[in-house]
């Protein structure tokens, strides 16, 4: 079974105008180079079959390849920054593709992750400690004394930690569960609430953003030793009146499925090729067998191949 670890859960919620871009991935999966949006909600789709899972429904996006099936990926991160459609990222090493409609993410974070800070208490101490990034990144227009500054670098911190715990427990990464982190960054979308996104600490925090992306995807791939996708997705905003739709009681209840006047089949489910496998081929076997059974009985010799008749003749020479 899988290991699903997702550290920020990401609900359904619509998208307006956005990205979906490739930052690592192994040479067994093959992503093309387009402009072919993919539904936000295919998402996990095309996370599920670039890892050699399947689908419920049929994915037509031609942005995934068929790569090989037998050496699959152990690990696919999937990183979504909140408040920028699109980040500038490094030309050549990234593959994007324009992301519509909704994105459904959810799950849960293994207890090897319960370690990490996730109160406002909690990052704050841990930004101010002697091994965060606050020593060694580059603030620049950004302040230590900023809550809002304090809260995007402390999802910085957040992926620091995540790679390094990840380091000191290499078994997770080398097991043969299959594993899926998901992280919602909405530091970078605060900054530009607070002071604008015509304003330097809003560039300075995307570059800083963008170079500890590259870091995180370079720790996460190398951890998995080359055999992981890294994936990243950009939103400006969500559209909150997609997330749920109320209807009345008295509301005629309408057919999800109305009957075709053209009289067709009814849709095989993914377990129909499994099945029909398994019936076949045993009914061969049984078939085989009978017909093996029914040659060698028929072509049989009761004087020397029959085991009653052996038996039988000894006791007649005995009398």
């Amino acid at each position: 079974m899988a290991v699903l670890v997702v550290l920020l859960s990401l609900l359904a919620a619509g998208v307006l105008g956005n990205e979906f871009s490739i930052l690592r991935s192994p040479g067994s999966v093959v992503f093309r180079d387009g402009n072919w949006p993919i539904p936000g909600e295919r998402i996990p789709d095309v996370a599920a079959l670039s890892m050699g899972f399947s689908v419920k429904e049929d994915l037509s996006w031609p942005g995934l390849a068929v790569g090989n099936l037998f050496h699959r990926p152990r690990a696919t991160v999937l990183v979504l920054v909140k408040g920028v459609d699109k980040l500038a990222l490094p030309p050549g090493s990234v593959i994007s593709y324009p992301l519509e409609n909704r994105v459904y993410m959810v799950g849960k974070a293994n207890s090897v992750f319960e370690d990490l800070s996730v109160t406002l208490r909690q990052l704050r101490n841990r930004l101010f400690q002697e091994n965060s990034v606050l020593n060694s990144l580059p603030l620049n227009s950004l302040s230590r004394n900023n809550e809002v500054d304090l809260l995007f670098l402390s999802e910085l911190q957040v992926l620091h930690d995540i790679s390094s715990l990840l380091s000191r427990h290499k078994h997770l990464a080398k097991d043969h569960s299959p594993d899926l982190y998901s992280l919602e960054l909405a530091g970078l979308d605060e900054i530009g609430k607070h002071y604008g996104e015509d304003s330097e600490q809003f560039r300075d925090a995307s570059k800083i953003l963008v170079d500890a992306l590259q870091k995180f995807a370079d720790d996460m791939y190398n951890l998995y030793g080359g055999n992981a996708v890294v994936e990243l997705v950009t939103v400006r905003s969500f559209d909150t009146s997609l997330v749920r739709k109320t209807r009345t009681i008295l509301e005629a209840k309408q057919e999800r499925n109305p009957p075709s006047p053209y009289n067709l089949a009814y849709k095989y489910n993914l377990e129909y090729s499994v099945v029909f496998n398994m019936v076949l081929w045993i009914m061969i076997a049984l078939a085989l067998a009978v017909i093996v059974t029914s040659y060698n009985i028929w072509n049989m010799d009761p004087g020397y191949d029959s085991i009653i008749y052996r038996m039988t003749n000894q006791k007649i020479r005995m009398d």
